[in-house]
């Protein structure tokens, strides 16, 4: 995937948005929280994070049916938005490549398994004539 896809976040300071590994998201009082873990390099303790916060939109929504015809409400910043989907995007495709390796190796060894198996029926054939 090319970087130029994740445009919000170069513009949040991500170089090399490739270096994400996981990120969460949580929600206090007017502010969505947004943190982003990179990828731990070798001899590294830690693992770094960058924190962001996106201020909440307040709006008005039409309540039908009740005493009051509207009711305060937030909803979250369109950029936080985009974050998120770019970041859907670079993560999603990351597990599916484990999720491939995985599932190759698991094939390896289920096959390894079979072959050993069968050379042992061959020997056991040979010995027996």
């Amino acid at each position: 995937m090319s970087a130029d896809k994740f445009r919000t976040l170069k513009e949040m300071g991500f170089e090399n948005p490739h270096e994400i590994e996981k990120f969460t998201t949580r929600t206090e009082n007017d502010v969505d929280v947004l943190k982003v873990y990179l990828h731990r390099h070798h001899g590294e303790w830690m693992t770094k994070s960058k924190k962001f916060k996106f201020k909440r939109k307040h709006t008005n929504v039409s309540v039908e049916g009740g005493l009051v015809p509207y009711r305060a409400s937030t909803e979250p910043s369109p950029y936080f938005l985009r974050a998120i989907d770019e970041l859907e995007m670079l993560v999603s495709a990351e597990k599916t490549v484990k999720d491939k390796k995985q599932h190759l190796l698991d094939e390896i060894e289920h096959l390894e398994k079979v072959v050993s198996r069968k050379v042992e029926d061959l020997r056991r054939l040979v010995e027996d004539l």
